[in-house]
């Protein structure tokens, strides 16, 4: 009967390590989710995020150079030159060009910084995000964002007219009345439009910046396909995960034959796992600029990945100190024992391993073996010097 009896409270032991681990699992996931439902999904947020990488100085002239590009695209500031300067002066036609493109470039990095052309740019990228939500729920895309031979495009031909101001205000192209490019237009209409206005052929992609390519058009719409089967799956799965991951938990903690010491086991679970998680978040922060080779667009994604993983790191935090708070009432309840204290004590020396490192293999190989180092050299240590003092 004994037998028996010890037979049973092992396999609910068992069961109950296995519910911990996926529970714990879950969990890691479930911050995530929730994160990306109030950060990532939010076109408001996102515009925020990328106003404050505007704010950056490298990306603020990586924009400035970009516009400034597309106006002299647009305008023959040479031949306007050619027409206005007298016979002795053309000569100096280069360097006035020169002059003109560091003048209209000035001009558009100073208003990039107007809460005007902020706004603007919130206007656009809140409109590029929503679409971009639409079109991973299967909905179509709006007017100032398309998909062309598998290019992923944004138009930015409303900030055009502030670096034709400064065109204008060096005396040239006065005569030229511009269409109205809203941040909601047909950006092929557009392009027609100034076109007709400026009487000079302009290419079809003109104003659109790629933010994504693909090479073959199939690809990329299967690769959409994919996209939008898991949105699909993660917006049906959010609230299911969330009640899978507290039923788990719960259930770790009933299946278990000494539910406090489970309930232990759990809390310096959550408080490893979370240590894990902002490692991870930090290691990904730290390499996300190094996707781009360009100064402006390295700022632009440290800016907008560091913004956005600020909030994430936040709610790891709030969820390593629920564990850490679950873990130290266990302790309390089982009065404190001795092997309880060093498990912590094991589990606290690794995830301190962890977050000074960062996340890496040989720092996870490093924290297992300090906390195991921990947990059985300590009990020695302590018995010897015990032993040393009775003498």
């Amino acid at each position: 009967m004994t037998t028996n009896g010890t037979g049973k409270a092992r396999v609910r032991n068992v069961i109950a390590v296995l519910l911990a681990v996926v529970a714990v699992l879950l969990l890691v996931v479930g911050t995530v989710a929730v994160w990306a439902r109030v950060t990532i999904n939010s076109s408001d947020r996102v515009a925020d995020l990328v106003g404050d990488a505007l704010d950056e100085p490298d990306v603020e002239a990586a924009l400035a150079d970009y516009v400034t590009e597309m106006v002299f695209t647009a305008v023959d500031v040479d031949a306007l030159l050619g027409e206005v300067l007298p016979e002795p002066l053309q000569r100096l036609e280069p360097v006035l060009a020169s002059g003109a493109r560091s003048f209209v470039e000035r001009g558009m990095t100073a208003a990039l910084s107007d809460p005007r052309v902020d706004e603007l740019v919130h206007r656009l990228v809140v409109r590029a995000h929503a679409a971009a939500m639409r079109l991973l729920q299967g909905g179509g895309l709006a007017d100032g964002i398309s998909v062309v031979d598998g290019a992923v495009t944004i138009n930015l031909l409303p900030l055009l007219g502030r670096g034709v101001d400064r065109v204008q205000e060096l005396g040239l192209l006065t005569s030229v009345e511009l269409p109205e490019l809203s941040p909601d237009g047909d950006p092929a209409q557009q392009v027609a439009d100034l076109e007709a206005a400026l009487g000079r052929q302009l290419p079809d992609d003109f104003g659109q910046l790629v933010v994504y390519q693909s090479d073959q058009i199939a690809e990329a719409q299967s690769s959409l396909q994919r996209a939008q089967e898991a949105a699909a799956f993660a917006r049906r799965a959010f609230w299911v995960l969330i009640a899978l991951t507290v039923v788990l938990l719960v259930a770790a903690v009933v299946v278990a034959v000494n539910r406090w010491r489970a309930a232990l086991f759990l809390g310096l679970g959550v408080v490893a796992a979370m240590v894990l998680h902002r490692a991870l978040i930090d290691r990904v922060v730290d390499a996300a600029p190094d996707v781009a080779d360009r100064p402006g667009a390295r700022a632009a994604i440290a800016s907008i990945v560091g913004g956005a993983a600020t909030s994430l790191r936040r709610l790891a935090a709030i969820v390593l100190i629920l564990g850490a708070a679950v873990a130290v009432i266990a302790l309390a309840r089982r009065r404190w024992d001795r092997h309880d204290l060093l498990l912590a004590a094991g589990v606290v020396a690794g995830a301190v391993v962890v977050g000074v490192l960062g996340f890496s293999i040989w720092s996870l190989l490093f924290a297992i073996v300090i906390g195991v180092a921990v947990v059985v050299v300590t009990p020695r240590v302590i018995g010897r010097s015990a032993a040393e003092a009775s003498r």
